[in-house]
């Protein structure tokens, strides 16, 4: 059975959503990147009482220093009795084996989670769920569907994260040409396309042109389909959502992204 899953940007927020999803997926403070926003361990343990499932986001490059909070956030994540922790940093995994942790986790390194052979990889090393690249095609999704034993996580609406670097490169410039600005997301212009880039204390993310609207499109084997609100206004959000439950188009421009057109590149 496939399940609906948000990520959202407040406590607020997931109670207003609560009616039509059956999963969330919630960026930890400090601990993730190509968010807006993120919740403490409080406040995921408060959205407990709503009787959801409930994955955590820790998608940031773990550095050496980082490695003794990292080990005490993992044990506070386990008292919680979650579904599960969405990693990049493969040091989650050697430290799930290494304390023993019974918290199932979720491959998600973004570019790299584009074939069920890697899929399975990580799935015999202890990721029994993979989330699956924004650059698939929808053959390629279904080829790894009929390979692997993983449960996988697919985003089917929203921004997505093109380019991340741990460099300010906005912020960079706008202290080049004395320039000020009081807030982190901005806009770029390229080719005759806008891309929001936004630029916080762990780095620069430029997002996709456009808002991924795959919502007409049929999954039937992926087991989570994730609705992202990051850079998204809640209200329409919520709506999106309704539309999504009831079977109704909504209001947004139909965009499949990569689902149909294949991300070859070749060096002229």
């Amino acid at each position: 059975m496939t399940k609906i899953a948000a990520i959202v940007n407040n406590v607020q927020q997931a109670q207003n959503i609560q009616n039509y999803i059956d999963t969330y997926l919630l960026p930890i403070k400090d601990f993730s990147i190509n968010y807006t926003n993120s919740f403490t361990l409080d406040e995921i343990n408060k959205l407990k009482s709503l009787n959801k499932e409930i994955f955590v986001i820790v998608n940031k490059n773990i550095h050496n220093t980082e490695l003794e909070n990292l080990i005490k956030l993992l044990k506070q994540i386990e008292k919680l009795s979650i579904q599960g922790i969405i990693f990049y940093d493969i040091a989650i995994v050697n430290l799930k084996h290494k304390l023993n942790l019974k918290t199932p986790l979720v491959w998600a390194q973004e570019h790299l989670t584009t074939n069920y052979g890697t899929i399975n990889y990580w799935y015999d090393k202890g990721a029994t769920y993979t989330y699956l690249s924004s650059e698939l095609t929808k053959r390629e999704i279904d080829e790894i569907t009929n390979h692997t034993k993983a449960k996988l996580f697919l985003t089917i609406f929203g921004y997505i994260p093109m380019f991340t670097s741990r460099r300010h490169l906005v912020q960079n410039y706008l202290d080049t040409f004395k320039l000020q600005s009081n807030s982190h997301i901005h806009q770029i212009q390229k080719e005759g396309k806008s891309y929001i880039i936004s630029d916080t204390k762990f780095g620069t993310t430029v997002y996709s042109n456009y808002i991924l609207n795959a919502t007409n499109e049929s999954f039937p084997n992926i087991d989570y389909l994730v609705f992202n609100s990051n850079l998204i206004d809640e209200q329409q959000f919520l709506t999106v959502l309704k539309d999504y439950q009831n079977k109704h188009e909504n209001s947004f421009p139909k965009e499949t992204g990569f689902l149909y057109q294949e991300t070859i590149y070749k060096v002229k």
